[in-house]
């Protein structure tokens, strides 16, 4: 689990459009207000409100000292048997490393390209035992590092593909391989990625470049100006590479005469590398349970999915009513639903992230994560938040803080669900709502009255 920094931490409190309605005029459980019964100690029948929405874009490359420049891209056609379909695909600007290439016009010979992607392994997603195709292309459109790009933007390519791999992600085993070097071969080990030729056309225009084409990024991205990776397959799972790795690079195998050499070509925290990545819901069971804005719901049902996925809006309609009492603690507890139509290939989000709605377009973080990252910077704060799954398959949220805030009126009364982390996780799960016959979302208040 990924600490969560202070950069890092106010980074995702990312504005999303927001929209919700009351629909229950019903006040909140008689238990708790009527007569006498006002002094117990513990409550759960709190009126809820939740419902399923869709998500705005998101920044995947922004420039500045405070940027965005993700190291993980989901990649694939994914298919998921109840949350629709996924389709992502990823956009780099590769440049030279450090010391630029030797390549000598008329003496260095070409023998091959390989473009290597290492896999993340823990944020790869789904059913992955299967044959995945991937095509490259050589991009005709300039990615800008001043500009902001989201995960809508795409960008221009050359028509035919400079690579195009079929293989069976292998996330687990090293791969050995011989590197030459002079008269020196060696083997070395690497950690898990896939290795795509590249067309020997292609690479010989790059290694005919003059030297100080090479030497200089700007002229360089004039003649390269990217690449795109391409799904080529439809898939029951999303793979995660590592754009920005030591392991992810666009190797030049040549020869000066007997001399055997290579080069990489690499993709830097500086180089843009936009995650371009569309869901579409026709005809899925998610489909059915996306509110529209300004529509009025509250459903048996709730969904939420990572990258441009679907969050949660909740909202606690009544809490103002218990005014005059001090919230010794207060947990939201949202049940795992495993429907019919769904496999054990994934599971299920690993961190709920929930922020305070502010207006239709902002939210802040909210007032528990914000106090358990600042009490234990050095810690996850879901260890004192909650949000992961507990053994008996329920998402566990300590929301006392807020629900304080809440009651004296000075909180607002919806809340909004999103996957931790979300632009570089493909995880989603279903949950019970209030209105669940079986297993409802529940409110669980312990409070005092003074």
């Amino acid at each position: 689990m990924n600490k969560l920094t202070n950069s890092a931490f106010w980074l995702l409190t990312i504005s999303l459009a927001a929209l919700f309605s009351c629909n229950d005029p019903s006040a909140i459980g008689s238990d708790l207000l009527s007569g006498d019964q006002l002094d117990t100690e513990f409550t759960d029948t709190l009126t809820l409100r939740a419902r399923t929405v869709a998500n705005d874009s998101f920044t995947v490359w922004g420039p500045g000292v405070n940027g965005v420049a993700f190291q993980n891209f989901a990649f694939g056609d994914f298919q998921d048997p109840v949350f629709g379909r996924t389709v992502s695909s990823i956009f780099a600007q590769v440049v030279t490393n450090s010391t630029p290439p030797d390549f000598k016009d008329g003496v260095s010979v070409l023998d091959s390209v390989v473009l290597t992607l290492a896999y993340n392994t823990d944020l790869s997603y789904g059913k992955i035992d299967e044959s995945f195709t991937i095509e490259v292309y050589e991009m005709d459109q300039s990615l800008d590092v001043s500009e902001e790009y989201f995960n809508t933007d795409s960008f221009s390519v050359k028509p035919s593909p400079i690579g195009t791999h079929t293989f069976v992600p292998n996330l687990t085993d090293s791969l050995t391989i011989l590197e030459t070097n002079a008269d020196t071969v060696r083997e070395v080990k690497l950690p898990p990625h896939i290795r795509i030729r590249i067309d020997s056309l292609f690479g010989a225009s790059i290694l005919h470049l003059d030297s100080l084409t090479l030497a200089d990024d700007t002229s360089f991205l004039k003649i390269l100006k990217g690449i795109w990776l391409k799904p080529a397959s439809q898939n029951a799972g999303l793979l995660s590479f590592i754009m920005r790795s030591g392991n992810t690079n666009m190797r030049f195998y040549y020869h000066d005469g007997t001399a055997k050499k290579s080069y990489d070509f690499k993709i830097f925290s500086g180089n843009p590398v936009v995650l371009h990545q569309r869901n579409y819901y026709g005809g899925s069971v998610v489909g059915e349970y996306i509110s529209q804005p300004g529509e009025e719901r509250n459903d048996s049902l709730l969904f939420l999915q990572g990258l441009n996925g679907v969050n949660i809006e909740f909202e606690i309609p009544f809490a103002e009513e218990l005014k005059g009492l001090i919230i010794n603690k207060a947990e939201l507890i949202l049940p795992i639903i495993t429907l019919t139509e769904d496999t054990d290939d994934y599971d299920p989000v690993s961190q709920i992230y929930v922020s305070e709605v502010l207006t239709d377009t902002s939210e802040a973080v909210l007032d528990d994560i914000y106090f358990a990252s600042v009490s234990h910077p050095s810690s996850d704060f879901g260890d004192y938040f909650g949000g992961k799954v507990t053994s008996d398959d329920n998402y566990s949220l300590s929301i006392s803080a807020h629900f304080q805030r809440l009651i004296s009126g000075e909180a607002g009364k919806k809340m909004l669900f999103t996957v931790h982390f979300r632009s570089e996780r493909a995880a989603r799960v279903v949950l019970g709502g209030p209105n669940h016959t079986d297993f409802p979302a529940k409110l669980k208040i312990w409070y005092t009255k003074y």
